[in-house]
């Protein structure tokens, strides 16, 4: 064993040695990527060890309940981070699917912790294979989200049940003062929480230049003045809600189907919590062809309200590959802008993050194909002759094949 730490040792002097001020932007990304995915596979090794040491009882007699609090004391590490260890041994140990995945690569060991829930209360094994296949090549972000929407799918409670339980589990509470502050936490389901948040955030007010709030600042303040305004009775309401935006499919609506609807900040609702909704609320058809939306022939310079919730529902957020940005903070960009004779269709238009906006204009970018099919070429870069090719599919409830959303495809050099 001493033998291999020491090589470890001797490996991290060699990576300590290398000069990065002579590799390129290309030489610097291998290295990176390279050292990472060493790390992964150390992580995993690591991870099985610290389950079989706590299997084994290794921690008895250290004065540590656990190995996790004993690796945390031992190496100043936070604990939370221990126990994701073993949870990740657990998770793997439960999933040769998975394993199999995290070993190819296809399945980074933090998507895999992010599973643990769902793999440990998996109903059978042909479902888990599903959920494996659903998450590769995902961050953990995203996998949550697949995780999510497979468990609405999969649920063995009825939608009534799954409702209830999600409404007992509601909380608000706060802790003591501490200098001078009250801290708290509250728990709602999906759409509660989202009318909360809308409407304290529409109280907040939104960001300017003049205003040097931050979020957190602007939703505190939106909701004190919630607050305030009850107090001094001026809360009438009843009739002026708060905007939530949700896709769902016809299917769903209807009931003959149950596949989760989404927010426009990508939450997987339950399709018997929308048909309820749907009772109460404004319904807005996007009509499609397949996965193809209809294009609606608008001749306006801006995309409308009625666009913007067809593009909701295509694309399902930012549409560059691995940004998981939902489709409520996204711009709409004319793939081929209105001055050069691009057309305000659907076709030509698509959703964006600020940052990626941003970079689709950068000089030298080539837009290939339309809102369907859509590949952006990126401009040479030293260490990237010819650029980066990115595919960027849409990803929203309305481009939905079968169960599963379709992922998205890596960028290719």
């Amino acid at each position: 064993m001493e033998s291999v730490l020491q090589q470890c040792a001797n490996t991290v002097e060699m990576l300590s040695s290398v000069d990065v001020a002579t590799l390129g932007p290309l030489g610097l990304r291998r290295l990176i990527e390279g050292v990472q995915r060493h790390l992964d596979q150390v992580q995993v090794l690591q991870a099985r060890w610290l389950q079989r040491a706590q299997d084994s009882g290794a921690h008895l007699g250290t004065g540590a309940r656990s190995m996790s609090g004993w690796l945390a004391a031992q190496t100043g590490a936070a604990y939370g981070d221990t126990v994701n260890k073993i949870r990740l041994a657990d998770t793997l140990g439960r999933s040769p699917e998975l394993a199999d995945a995290v070993q190819s690569g296809e399945v980074s060991p933090a998507t895999a912790t992010a599973l643990f829930k769902a793999v440990v209360d998996a109903p059978d094994g042909e479902a888990l294979s599903d959920l494996v296949d659903r998450v590769t090549g995902l961050d953990p972000t995203a996998a949550r989200t697949q995780v999510e929407q497979w468990r609405l799918e999969r649920c063995t409670e009825s939608p009534e049940q799954r409702e209830y339980r999600n409404y007992q589990a509601r909380s608000f509470t706060y802790g003591r003062v501490e200098d001078g502050m009250i801290s708290g936490s509250w728990r709602l389901p999906v759409l509660a929480a989202r009318e909360v948040i809308a409407t304290v955030s529409y109280l907040g007010g939104k960001p300017s230049s003049t205003d040097d709030r931050s979020t957190e600042q602007r939703l505190a303040d939106g909701l004190v003045q919630l607050c305030a305004a009850y107090g001094r009775g001026e809360i009438t309401g009843g009739h002026e809600r708060p905007t939530v935006l949700v896709t769902v499919t016809a299917e769903s609506l209807t009931g003959q189907s149950n596949a989760p609807a989404l927010t426009a900040h990508g939450d997987p609702v339950s399709a018997h919590v929308i048909r309820h909704l749907a009772e109460d609320a404004v319904l807005r058809r996007v009509l499609t062809n397949g996965t193809e939306i209809l294009d609606q022939g608008r001749s306006e310079r801006f995309a409308t309200l009625a666009q913007f919730r067809a593009l909701v529902a295509r694309d399902g957020g930012c549409r560059w590959p691995g940004c998981d940005i939902p489709a409520a903070w996204c711009d709409v960009d004319h793939l081929t802008p209105w001055t050069d004779g691009g057309t305000s269709d659907l076709s030509n238009l698509v959703l964006w993050c600020r940052h990626h906006h941003t970079e689709k204009h950068r000089p030298g970018v080539r837009v290939r194909g339309d809102a369907h099919e859509l590949v952006l070429e990126l401009p040479e870069f030293p260490g990237m002759p010819g650029g980066a090719v990115l595919e960027c599919p849409p990803r929203g409830v309305a481009t939905r094949t079968g169960s599963a959303t379709k992922r998205r495809t890596p960028a290719a050099a």
